[in-house]
């Protein structure tokens, strides 16, 4: 994606700081961004924001309570709530749904349909949160919150520079004009608008650089951390998917999604198309939520069978077409056998990755509550301290090298019997079978000083990296939400820990749980 020049940056910052159209946010989202940037914020200090807003707080309990985050019995209140989802994912939800509530859902300005506007954000924002799901990401939250801001470039563009907005819907009829066509007549393009208007928010880095190059992802310099391509791939794809849904064109719209998936995701066209299926049920659950009339509509399975018809029409097949594709899909059933080991794999670290943590643990619960483990069990989870600053300053690379030292450190550090995984971010997390308390915080303290003495060396510079550790054991399991549990106050005793001053362990037994 080509940077706008100097003068049109600058033309966009004064429009966009001269709309007085444009939403401010509600006080709940500022302080809820506030305790987004502060490593220090408890669960507490986020439910005590949130009750402050009972539509809030009702929104985050019906969430909890979903299809996409549901996971055992109903909760009933916020606190168990936010132990279900956690604090982070707390943090974004509210964050979601605090600036949701700053936009108008319906009405039209410069050709610009509010309406069509939340549909298609809407339909992004669920598919964006199941892709990362379906491949293991550990961004799932960050890709709903990515999904809801995705297209609110064209809503800046449209209120900031309503005649030249104008003037392109007119040039493009109904269809949404494309960015390279923006930059042509505006000189910046939604992308870029929308970037300029979250920065301005103080929206974290991560989710307005990915709402920037998720137009083009592939197009993202160097520069860019891999967490960032990461979400901009899955928006990328996830807009393909609102577009087949919400579009009339959608034999071409579906071909192009399913190369898209089997590029990045090795995903076959059934899969995928069973992807687009599934999402049916989470969009009509999230418009309530956000409050987003949906118009009567096919199903899913329908739209489909009318882009499949489409898809042929526009295709002739030859014998070259089928000896191509039975080749293609030989070996995409390779890569299928070689992403079925590595799904559970995180690239950057070596370690498991969440979604393989989360399958463990469970396993590991109901073991013990068949009788066929050990019942003592312990959680430890691990979080560089200052990690945000050190990639602030020394850049996204030297984050990296941090995070692979902190993995191998772990590694050599844990029993054979012990499992460690990347938690997701800068955080790991360790399941310890069979531990008193005493002996978790023996373990603890060794992987804190291990790491504590040893130094990151990464382009001539040494990186002093320390870490601050939160744990929780219980004697005997008893409910197959104890590995909840254990994680919430694992995760707890982790802010504790830095709110002592980092660098140091922090351990609580729990009650049979």
């Amino acid at each position: 994606m080509p940077k706008p020049g100097a003068a049109a940056r600058e033309d966009l910052d004064r429009l966009i700081q001269a709309a007085d159209r444009l939403p401010t946010l509600p006080a709940v989202a500022i302080e809820v961004l506030r305790l987004a940037r502060d490593e220090d914020a408890s669960i507490e200090d986020v439910a005590y924001t949130i009750a402050r807003d009972p539509a809030l707080s009702a929104k985050l309990l019906r969430m909890a309570n979903s299809s996409l985050f549901r996971r055992g019995a109903a909760v009933t209140t916020l606190q168990e709530a936010t132990m279900r989802l956690g604090l982070k994912t707390v943090k974004l939800m509210a964050l979601s749904f605090s600036l949701a509530e700053a936009f108008p859902r319906n009405g039209d300005r410069a050709g610009f349909d509010y309406g069509r506007f939340w549909r298609q954000s809407l339909i992004t924002t669920v598919a964006a949160r199941t892709l990362a799901r379906l491949v293991h990401s550990p961004h799932e939250n960050e890709a709903f919150v990515c999904g809801l801001l995705s297209h609110i470039g064209e809503l800046v563009l449209a209120e900031c520079a309503p005649e030249g907005y104008a003037a392109l819907r007119t040039r493009t009829g109904e269809g949404t004009p494309c960015a390279a066509l923006e930059r042509e007549m505006l000189g910046f393009d939604r992308h870029e608008a929308a970037s300029i208007l979250l920065r301005s928010w103080q929206i974290p880095e991560l989710l307005w650089q990915s709402v920037l190059w998720y137009g083009q992802p592939d197009a993202a310099p160097p520069e860019v951390s891999s967490e960032v391509r990461e979400l901009a791939v899955m928006l990328h794809l996830a807009d393909t998917t609102a577009s087949l849904i919400g579009d009339d064109n959608k034999g071409e719209v579906l071909g192009a999604l399913v190369d898209l998936a089997r590029e990045h995701y090795g995903l076959a066209a059934a899969e995928t198309e069973a992807f687009v299926v599934g999402l049916e049920g989470g969009i009509r659950e999230t418009a309530l939520l956000l409050n987003v009339k949906l118009p009567s509509a096919e199903s899913h399975e329908a739209l489909l069978d009318q882009a499949r018809r489409q898809l042929m029409e526009l295709s002739v097949v030859t014998a070259a077409d089928l000896e191509e594709a039975t080749r293609r899909t030989e070996e995409l059933e390779r890569r299928n056998r070689e992403l079925a080991t590595k799904a559970h794999v995180d690239a950057l670290t070596g370690l498991p990755n969440r979604a393989r943590f989360d399958d463990y643990l469970q396993a590991v619960i109901e073991a013990r509550l068949e009788g066929r483990g050990e019942y003592a069990l312990g959680v430890l989870m691990i979080d560089v301290d200052r990690f945000k600053r050190l990639n602030d300053e020394f850049g996204h690379p030297a984050g990296d090298e941090v995070l692979r030292h902190v993995a191998r450190t772990i590694a050599e550090n844990v029993r054979d019997t012990s499992f460690a995984a990347r938690y997701g971010g800068e955080e790991f997390v360790i399941v310890v079978p069979n531990v008193t308390l005493k002996q978790l915080e023996l373990v603890a303290e060794r992987l804190r000083r291990s790491l504590a003495d040893t130094e990151v060396m990464f382009e001539d510079r040494r990186h002093h990296v320390t870490v601050s550790i939160g744990g929780a054991c219980v004697d005997a399991v008893r409910s197959s939400d104890a590995g909840l549990a254990l994680v919430a106050q694992a995760d707890e005793c982790l802010y504790e820990a830095k709110r002592a001053g980092r660098d140091c362990c922090v351990c609580r037994h729990l009650e049979g749980l």
